[in-house]
């Protein structure tokens, strides 16, 4: 009886061995031969923005890498949210990928009640590009930096300061609780609104996605809004730098669902670091004053992580959520 338990026991072992093989089996020839069809590459925001128009760049550079189709297919709601819930549902088989501004999951969170994505909900195979997030004001404007600023406005009551999304509420909120400073907060709807009240003299600063870098005979950056300095302005200190810790990075991010095989997640950040040196997406980068800084996949996790818990810390000491 001891024998053919054992002899039972050995059998159903190399039987479900050998089962474990012959499904492994076609799982490992997937990733060896991906991608064998094209790809989908959903973009959460609507056509010809400039996440769009990167993304499409980057589409076109990775798809000569990869030697498959990459189709860019938009949807557009509540800063990528749609795209995202999309991109949750599909295979993680590298067919389906989300090409997106990481803020939707390192900040967005914290700001709006309809998105609730966290870092460990996804994998991704790298970062792109960074914005060129600041606070910007007219050239002649008669300050420099935000010390200036503060000067100006503490001798200006009722000044003008125009934002765009809920982050410049919160850098203008913070700079008028730490200066005592009094300024008229003015919502606008999209980046060319931010330009035409600027040149119109309706709003003294502004925050920027960086559409300003397109317009310097009119318009100065004041402060960076990222942890770097710009490259379109190397010389102008950061937010943090001018003694106020917000500094917040927003990068492009090929996302891509949860559970994507290791193997693939390379094939993916391998094309998408050879975006670096294609020269149409140079071309188009470089024409938007979008800087290219490439993080492969592994880097791209750290910085997800880290900047969410960085993000997180910033919402928390502006009270904007609680500790």
């Amino acid at each position: 009886m001891t024998k053919l338990t054992r002899r039972s026991a050995l059998g159903a072992t190399l039987a479900l061995a050998l089962g474990c093989a012959g499904m492994c089996a076609p799982a490992a020839m997937a990733q060896e031969g991906y991608p064998d069809k094209p790809i989908t590459m959903l973009v959460g925001y609507g056509a010809g923005g400039q996440t769009d128009l990167v993304a499409r760049a980057a589409a076109r550079a990775m798809s000569a890498q990869l030697g498959q189709p990459i189709n860019v297919v938009n949807k557009p709601g509540v800063g990528g949210a749609v795209a995202a819930r999309e991109l949750g549902q599909a295979a993680p088989d590298g067919y389906t990928i989300l090409f997106n501004s990481n803020a939707l999951i390192n900040l967005a969170p914290f700001l709006m009640q309809n998105a609730y994505f966290s870092p460990d909900e996804f994998d991704y195979a790298g970062m792109i590009t960074a914005f060129q997030l600041a606070l910007a004001a007219p050239k002649d404007a008669p300050f420099d930096d935000i010390a200036g600023y503060v000067e100006w406005a503490g001798k200006n009551p009722g000044s003008s300061f125009a934002a765009l999304a809920p982050e410049a509420r919160l850098y203008i909120n913070e700079i008028m609780k730490k200066t005592g400073i009094k300024v008229n907060i003015v919502p606008v709807q999209s980046g060319s609104e931010v330009i035409n009240t600027l040149l119109g003299g309706q709003v003294m600063l502004a925050y920027s996605g960086g559409i300003h870098y397109r317009y310097p005979d009119q318009i100065k950056t004041i402060a960076p809004t990222t942890t770097f300095r710009h490259p379109s302005a190397p010389e102008v200190p950061t937010i943090e730098e001018q003694g106020f810790p917000l500094g917040m990075d927003t990068r492009t991010t090929v996302i891509l669902p949860k559970g994507t095989p290791q193997a693939i997640i390379d094939k993916l950040s391998a094309a998408l670091e050879a975006c670096r040196t294609d020269p149409d997406f140079k071309k188009i980068t470089d024409s938007a004053d979008i800087p290219i800084q490439y993080f492969d996949a592994a880097a791209a996790r750290q910085e997800m992580e880290s900047s969410t818990a960085k993000n997180k810390a910033i919402m928390q000491a502006a009270g904007v959520i609680a500790k």
